[in-house]
């Protein structure tokens, strides 16, 4: 069946088009909606601006397909071949995307608000300006794996809320990305570039971010127990009242943070470089602060119970008010 002979069945009624082949096919702006492509091959096709909602999309062969500004709101594309496709604009709100390949994929600008990522593949995908503000990517043993996307340039994106339980996001660049309350819990953000991206209220118990960048970051309120960032640059970030006990932060730059009221209880901050940082009120009970650089730090008021200090550097530290390691309170 031709291109022609498949739009003249549509304008007649028919829907089911399962298994069709229209590799490489024109079908820019034509309307399609509530039509059944299941198993279709759609390689190469031309579909911008295209009326797809609706569309039973599910195990589509969708590779190096032009989707650019069409409206696949509500579509299911389960387990759909989306590898380099451009779906720059595309309206993908509420897609059922489950298991599908979106590897080296255009999103720009993309339109995913509450779309199901689940075991979705975005590795090296363009996702900058997209919005995914409720987008499910989460991690579910013996169900999902979590939302690949290694290399993904996400600088940006709206991701507001986004469940990214277990995904990996290793060397991803989330600089100017929005991530407050987003969870990341598990999440691999190794060697992620984060520069001034918004996590306040984020959850990234026991993330890995080992060598991550959170250069101007606002990283207030988040929740980092547990958490790996051996190595991070966290020069001069917002992040008081968070919650980081447990943490590990061997050799972290966090020289001029703001760590105001932060729950450090049983830290590991070996080596860290907590230069001209502000700890007041910070509980660092039990943290370890082998050779720690606390150097003109703000130590006022800050609880320092069992803490060894006799390495660290405390040339310049303001310890007004402070509970010291033997329980006395600094004058």
């Amino acid at each position: 069946m031709d291109t022609a002979q498949f739009l003249e069945k549509y304008q007649a009624g028919e829907r089911n088009f399962q298994g069709i082949h229209l590799r490489g096919a024109e079908l820019s702006y034509v309307d399609l909606i509530g039509s059944n492509l299941e198993n279709s091959d759609l390689e190469d096709a031309n579909l911008t601006f295209a009326y797809l909602n609706g569309v039973n999309l599910n195990r589509a062969n969708l590779v190096k397909a032009k989707l650019c500004g069409a409206n696949l709101n509500k579509a299911s594309l389960n387990g759909a071949k989306l590898r380099d496709a451009d779906l720059h604009g595309a309206i993908l709100q509420g897609v059922d995307l489950r298991y599908s390949d979106l590897a080296l994929s255009i999103l720009l600008d993309t339109n995913l608000i509450q779309a199901d990522l689940r075991g979705v593949n975005l590795q090296g995908a363009d996702l900058r300006g997209a919005s995914l503000r409720g987008a499910n990517m989460r991690y579910e043993r013996r169900l999902y794996e979590g939302a690949n996307l290694r290399g993904a340039d996400l600088r940006g994106t709206d991701l507001r809320g986004v469940n990214l339980t277990g995904a990996d996001l290793t060397r991803a660049n989330l600089s100017r990305a929005n991530l407050s309350e987003a969870v990341l819990r598990g999440a691999s953000l190794y060697q992620a570039n984060l520069n001034s991206a918004n996590l306040q209220s984020a959850f990234l118990t026991e993330a890995n971010l080992t060598e991550a960048r959170f250069i101007g970051a606002n990283l207030k309120k988040v929740k980092l127990e547990r958490a790996v960032l051996a190595q991070a640059q966290l020069l001069r970030v917002e992040l008081c009242d968070a919650m980081m006990n447990d943490a590990k932060l061997a050799n972290a730059n966090l020289a001029y943070a703001d760590l105001s009221r932060v729950n450090l209880v049983r830290a590991d901050l070996s080596r860290t470089d907590l230069s001209y940082a502000n700890l007041t009120q910070s509980d660092l009970t039990d943290a370890s602060l082998a050779r720690t650089n606390l150097r003109n730090a703000n130590l006022s008021y800050t609880y320092l119970t069992r803490v060894e200090l006799s390495s660290a550097t405390t040339i310049g530290a303001r310890l007004r008010g402070a509970v010291m390691p033997n329980g006395e309170i600094h004058e």
